[in-house]
């Protein structure tokens, strides 16, 4: 008998609960209950302000509007022609974006033209890094930083030469 007690007890306790709310009315303190179509048509502003000043600033870590980059130089001659197509650019791009991510390098890398590559970062003090790992890659033809062109170890001049890569990238275009 002592169980129906409680069970009468919650019982009321839940319906008191219910009947002090009210359940149908909106509230004016919600935003997702204001009439929004009426307000526009009214040209009805008020109470917007406090949901503009309370948006949060939106982090511009992601953004990739660095400021830094160097121009990436990829082979494109012999066996390495692959990467006169885009998708296997692009493959090559990723890996090396991934690899630099692992490495706690933030950078971005972008196609600007047929075997060419530039890569955005924020930090200038990484700038040796970035350009020690991309000297050291077999695929790299050069880099240049500014107006400074960096070959790898034992070369002074590019393999595939500026006029080579003009006319490669109008004989793709033209494929295209």
């Amino acid at each position: 008998m002592k169980i129906y007690y409680l069970f009468f007890l919650l019982i009321l306790i839940q319906l008191n609960l219910v009947n002090s709310q009210d359940l149908n009315q909106p509230k004016n303190d919600n935003p997702l209950n204001r009439d929004f179509e009426k307000d526009m048509e009214e040209l009805d502003l008020s109470g917007l302000e406090d949901d503009i000043e309370n948006i949060d600033e939106i982090a511009y870590e992601d953004n990739y509007t660095y400021v830094t980059h160097i121009y990436i130089y990829v082979r494109i001659d012999g066996d390495y022609s692959i990467y006169k197509n885009h998708s296997n650019l692009m493959k090559l791009g990723e890996k090396y974006m991934t690899l630099l991510q692992n490495a706690m390098m933030n950078v971005q890398l972008k196609k600007n033209g047929v075997g060419e590559f530039i890569c955005y970062y924020q930090k200038k003090e990484i700038t040796e890094n970035l350009a020690t790992y991309f000297l050291i890659q077999k695929e790299i033809d050069y880099i240049q930083i500014g107006f400074d062109k960096r070959f790898p170890e034992g070369r002074t001049f590019p393999i595939v030469d500026a006029d080579k890569r003009k006319t490669t990238s109008e004989n793709v275009k033209d494929e295209l």
